[in-house]
């Protein structure tokens, strides 16, 4: 909820959302992005709030929670985060947004590729606020050289895909959700919120990880990860990968034969998985999964995977321990 110390930046942003809803233009969109930001920075937020969130302690479970959409509340959002590792919400996302943000998707990398290649992008597809600083090569940093129309991309680095994504999560009601989770409002991160066009890979596995071993110490999160195809179990598309239950703890890295410093390797995984279950659910265009910084996972995938997986990732920080290196973004 905005005080009275907002600030101007929070203010003009609200009028220049009223005016994109009116009429779609791409110097709109780069400047909500970066008002933003500034509103970020302006806002006087709390002090944190530790121990919101996990206290009392809840009994933990191996599998996740399964509900529809309906049944979704702060409540329902903690018990499956803190006692099974996150929840899985059918039905989200309703067909004409998943249809609508799947277009969305397609044009903010065939933008990027045009503008890898040297001609002219659509600037409202691919482009990038003054405010936004950074990327490394795989997400196809401005003057980047990719030219593929898949991989990931930031959601920032799409203007109307962000504009797109942001009206939906208010009309999904999701900053009431988050700060009654979190007990304070939740924020967008420039470095995680995510498109992807994931190409199924048969011969390769993708490596184990927790977003916890990135993200610093102190925080508190959601990841709001929404599923625009089908995937996962008996689909077409490699879905995700998961370790059920929940242990807060950041497991050791580059050991175990893993393949890279940051992934949790195989043989600590097959340790892991004889008292908790290896899961891989199935996910229909729409559903959406929830969890936080501790949840072990990997994109997953299968010998007769055929298509692409689309999909967004959001993940949303508490506001009083945000970090500033993920440049935080107000909803």
């Amino acid at each position: 909820m905005e005080t009275a110390t907002a600030g101007t930046a929070a203010l003009r942003l609200r009028e220049l959302l009223a005016a994109n809803r009116k009429t779609p233009c791409a110097t709109l969109e780069r400047d909500i992005i970066d008002l933003r930001l500034a509103a970020f920075r302006e806002r006087r937020w709390p002090a944190p709030r530790r121990g919101t969130i996990d206290d009392p302690p809840l009994a933990r479970r191996a599998t996740l929670s399964d509900i529809p959409a309906s049944a979704l509340d702060a409540e329902v959002l903690r018990d499956g985060i803190q006692g099974a590792g996150g929840v899985i919400v059918r039905g989200l996302v309703a067909p004409p947004r998943v249809e609508m943000l799947r277009d969305a998707l397609d044009r903010a990398f065939e933008a990027r590729r045009d503008a890898a290649a040297g001609r002219a992008a659509d600037a409202r597809w691919y482009g990038r606020a003054s405010g936004v600083k950074g990327a490394p090569q795989q997400f196809g940093a401005l003057g980047g050289n990719s030219e593929r129309t898949t991989g990931s991309l930031w959601a920032v680095d799409s203007p109307a895909a962000a504009f797109l994504l942001c009206e939906l999560y208010h009309a999904l009601q999701l900053p009431t959700l988050l700060e009654a989770y979190l007990g304070e409002p939740g924020v967008l991160s420039v470095k995680k919120w995510v498109l992807r066009k994931v190409e199924p890979k048969p011969d390769r596995q993708a490596g184990w990880h927790q977003d916890g071993r990135f993200l610093g110490d102190g925080i508190r999160t959601v990841n709001l990860w929404i599923a625009l195809s089908a995937c996962g179990e008996g689909a077409p598309a490699p879905g995700m990968e998961l370790v059920g239950g929940r242990e807060p703890v950041i497991h050791p890295t580059g050991t175990d034969g893993s393949y890279f410093d940051w992934t949790v390797g195989p043989g600590l995984v097959d340790r892991l998985t004889k008292e908790r279950p290896r899961l891989y659910p199935r996910f229909a265009p729409g559903d959406a999964l929830f969890f936080d910084h501790y949840n072990l996972h990997r994109t997953g995938g299968s010998p007769d995977d055929t298509e692409l997986r689309y999909a967004v990732e959001s993940w949303f920080f508490a506001a009083s321990t945000a970090p500033a290196k993920q440049q935080p973004l107000v909803l």
